[in-house]
C-alpha cells in the first residue's frame, strides 16, 4: 500500500490518529501556542520553528503539512483525544545526507500537559511497526533532547536507542537522536 494514496488511521484506548485535515487548524493552535510544548517540538531542517501565536499562522502551517501529503513529501496525523487534537505525528522517509542512512524520521508534538511516556507509550504501540512497513525503512529516528525525560523513558522502553548525530546535505548537524530498528 503507496501512503500517500492511502493514508491509515490509527485507533488506541484514548486516541485516534489520523491524517491532519485543514478544519484541524483552529484546534491545534492550542497544542503550538503551548509554550510548555514548544521546546519539545523537532524543527530540524524545517522552514518554521513551530511556535504559531495566531489562527493564520497556524492554518498557513496545516495548509502546508497538506499540501506536502498531496505531493509525497511527508505524512502529519493529528492526535485526537475525544474528538479534541493534542498533538501531531509526522513521518517521512530521509534518503539525504553524507552518512548514507536511508532512514525514517519520526516527529512526535504534543501539548505540555501530554508529554508523559503513558502517551508516548501508546502512540508508539499503535504506529511504530506499521511506519517501518508503510515507509519501507528498518530504521527510525526520532528526536528527544536530553530534558525530555518522560519521551527518553518511553523511547527506551519501546526499543529505541540512542543514534549518532546526523549531518544533512546543507551542512546541519541534527544530534538529540534515538533510533528503533524493526
Amino acid at each position: 500500500m503507496n501512503i500517500y494514496e492511502s493514508c491509515p488511521t490509527f485507533v488506541t484506548q484514548r486516541y485516534v490518529i489520523r491524517l491532519v485535515r485543514r478544519e484541524d487548524a483552529p484546534g491545534l493552535l492550542s497544542v503550538y501556542r503551548d509554550k510548555n510544548a514548544q521546546p519539545y517540538f523537532n524543527a530540524d531542517n524545517c522552514t518554521s520553528n513551530f511556535r504559531y501565536t495566531t489562527y493564520r499562522e497556524m492554518r498557513e502551517c496545516v495548509d502546508m503539512w497538506v499540501w506536502s501529503y498531496e505531493n509525497g513529501w511527508f505524512v502529519r496525523w493529528v492526535i485526537l483525544e475525544k474528538n479534541a487534537p493534542i498533538g501531531t505525528v509526522e513521518m517521512f522517509r530521509r534518503d539525504d545526507g553524507d552518512d548514507g542512512r536511508g532512514c525514517g524520521v519520526l516527529r512526535m508534538d504534543v501539548k505540555g500537559s501530554s508529554e508523559f511516556d503513558d502517551v508516548f507509550d501508546e502512540l508508539l504501540d499503535a504506529m511504530l511497526q506499521p511506519m517501518h512497513e508503510h515507509f519501507g525503512c528498518a530504521e527510525i529516528l526520532t528526536k528527544a533532547p536530553s530534558f525530555a525525560m518522560q519521551r527518553r523513558s518511553s523511547l527506551k522502553k519501546n526499543g529505541f536507542l540512542p543514534a549518532k548525530p546526523m549531518r544533512l546535505k546543507n551542512g546541519l548537524v541534527c544530534c538529540d537522536y534515538w533510533s528503533h530498528r524493526a
